[in-house]
């Protein structure tokens, strides 16, 4: 079988082999066994490139047969580099194997040739995992109540990971939320509008958390590579608070 495909992991398996994670156009995200051409033309496939590859195998791991580069290698360098790693272990770690979700594949294809443009990092990663939760059936709902209720603009809201948004009239909550949130702020990031501060900021927060909930609090490693911004903002509680400037 013939498919188009991205490198996203690899490591040492056998003399002379490796394992491939590859993120395909076809079937989402599948694992293989590549077998490395002799010692003198020895290269390892690597990221950010898409291949066409052909593989055999009914098992979860493929062997794959052959791997051709579409176009010629391009090299991230600094932030963007570490951006793109940041990506990889999210998809290694949120992505089910050998299911079909083409729309991840063309996020993902976005998110490369964005950070090849010299796009703002921050911008592009939450507009990212934003896509890659929607694509799980994990999206974060900032349009209305966990009741159903539209979001207005002025009210205040406490948010819960499993409850979604809630109103917040002053009270003491008998569970502390994981943010507190203005409506017109979560409408906008509802909207995407990430050039705006108070959105990325609510995203860089929310979206930390819900991951952390997502993987029951392993660690996403390649975070350590990127700026530590750590929330400088207003607290309510000692709970981050997301207000229209």
């Amino acid at each position: 079988m013939r498919v188009s495909a991205y490198v996203i992991h690899t490591r040492p398996f056998q003399d002379g082999k490796i394992l491939l994670d590859l993120l395909t156009l076809e079937h989402g995200l599948i694992r293989g066994v590549w077998r490395l051409p002799k010692k003198e033309a020895r290269v390892i496939p690597g990221p950010f490139l898409c291949y066409e590859i052909e593989f055999v195998g009914r098992s979860d791991l493929k062997t794959v047969k052959s791997l051709e580069s579409v176009k010629s290698a391009d090299s991230l360098e600094g932030l963007p580099l570490y951006a793109a790693f940041y990506a990889h272990e999210l998809l290694e770690k949120l992505l089910p194997t050998n299911l079909p979700l083409p729309d991840v594949f063309t996020l993902y294809k976005w998110l490369i040739e964005s950070l090849y443009s010299g796009a703002p990092i921050a911008p592009l990663l939450r507009r990212f995992e934003v896509g890659l939760f929607s694509e799980l059936g994990v999206g974060i709902n900032m349009v209305s109540t966990g009741r159903g209720e539209s979001v207005e603009p002025r009210q205040l809201y406490q948010f819960h990971y499993k409850f979604g948004l809630r109103p917040y009239y002053g009270e003491t909550p008998k569970q502390m939320p994981m943010l507190f949130v203005e409506g017109g702020v979560a409408l906008d990031y509802h909207a995407g509008k990430w050039m705006d501060k108070q959105v990325l900021s609510l995203a860089k927060e929310l979206h930390r958390n819900w991951l952390d909930s997502l993987l029951n609090g392993k660690p996403v490693v390649s975070r350590r590579l990127l700026p530590k911004q750590p929330f400088q903002g207003e607290r309510h509680l000692g709970v981050p608070i997301f207000r229209a400037l």
